[in-house]
């Protein structure tokens, strides 16, 4: 196992009245990761995944690193089969198709982030939606959600899509944002996002988030993963700082706006990744600046570390910049993105390419 120094220098705390959890606080070896699945070289930057209620998994792969290998999305089968389940559709612009945040939707059929970001950041980015025929086989891939600059993270709650995008390109502004769409609003043809610039005066958007650029990794991307509890409130952290922020769900069907609950780089520095743990009340969140897996504790507010480890190649289970994590059969799922960043604990892009598994 290779090990790298932690990143130092990040700016002082800024706190919101919630504990804090120990920056020298161990993961507890209950919680080591081991290997749950690995792919080969044509399979590699494994980013979203999401499950149907027979126990089936799909996992997006954008294959940012080698374009000889299709984008596509992977099925696994409650008989642990992994195959192929689609190839993502190509953008027509950029030639290229990035499907990241993955979800299955209320109406039985499958929804993706296409991040064009990487390619185009001229609005390139969408949502897609696989439509699901006679016997869970894919029918044909459309868009549904268009004009967004890089789609990250989907949730559903009830018949509502709600996403986020994690860059703006505002001029001296470090913005993403989270959005919420009715299923009603693309029954006919794609919704079109407002430009950044105009974002407050979308129809669909909820809320913003800030990011600092810390030293190091100088990153400016915004909110990343999304997640809902069992009331409806929405839950995001920005991929370059880890702020970490909550909308409130009123008794109307509105949300008030994001909320801060923890923002400390010195102990949590990015945000991958989130969904909600029903059984504690968590939220769990994976840090892949720090190959770490923490959680947030909505009843005591409070954040904790599950499990964090050094510089891998995740080949023997252990993360290796970790990105999305899922609640499945009681064991945490995490996939590792393993696509170097700049100021990222991850030193290489290894030939292994893994999901870890935590037994909860």
């Amino acid at each position: 196992m290779k090990t790298s120094p932690m990143l130092l220098g990040f700016t002082a705390a800024l706190l919101c009245g919630a504990q804090l959890v120990s920056a020298q606080e161990k993961p507890n070896e209950r919680y080591r990761p081991k290997l749950f699945a690995m792919f080969g070289d044509n399979l590699h930057v494994l980013d979203g995944l999401t499950q149907h209620k027979n126990g089936d998994i799909y996992m997006s792969v954008p294959n940012y690193i080698d374009k000889r290998y299709a984008p596509v999305i992977m099925k696994r089968t409650a008989k642990g089969e992994w195959s192929i389940f689609v190839q993502a559709l190509l953008n027509e612009k950029t030639g290229r198709a990035g499907p990241m945040g993955i979800e299955l939707g209320p109406d039985g059929n499958l929804y993706y982030c296409d991040n064009q970001y990487f390619f185009d950041k001229d609005y390139q980015s969408r949502i897609m939606r696989v439509v699901i025929g006679v016997g869970g086989q894919p029918v044909r891939i459309e868009p549904v959600i268009e004009r967004i600059k890089l789609a990250n993270a989907i949730r559903f709650y009830k018949n509502e899509l709600i996403f986020s995008d994690t860059q703006s390109d505002l001029p001296n502004a470090n913005h993403g944002a989270v959005y919420r769409v009715p299923m009603s609003a693309f029954k006919e043809k794609p919704v079109q996002l407002l430009n950044k610039d105009q974002m407050e005066k979308d129809p669909y958007f909820l809320g913003k988030t800030d990011t600092v650029l810390l030293p190091v990794r100088n990153d400016n991307s915004g909110a990343d993963g999304v997640c809902l509890d069992k009331d409806g409130n929405i839950y995001t952290g920005t991929f370059g700082d880890a702020h970490f922020y909550t909308m409130k769900r009123n008794a109307d069907g509105t949300y008030g706006k994001p909320e801060l609950l923890f923002y400390d780089p010195k102990v949590w520095p990015c945000c991958d990744g989130i969904c909600y743990y029903a059984k504690k009340n968590w939220i769990i969140m994976t840090d892949s600046a720090m190959n770490a897996v923490r959680y947030w504790d909505i009843d005591a507010k409070k954040l904790g570390l599950i499990w964090q480890n050094g510089d891998t190649d995740g080949a023997d289970g252990l993360l290796d910049q970790p990105c999305e994590p899922m609640v499945w059969k009681g064991k945490l799922l995490i996939v590792n993105f393993d696509w170097t960043f700049p100021g990222l604990m991850n030193t290489s892009n290894d030939k292994a390419n893994t999901i870890s598994v935590i037994d909860l």
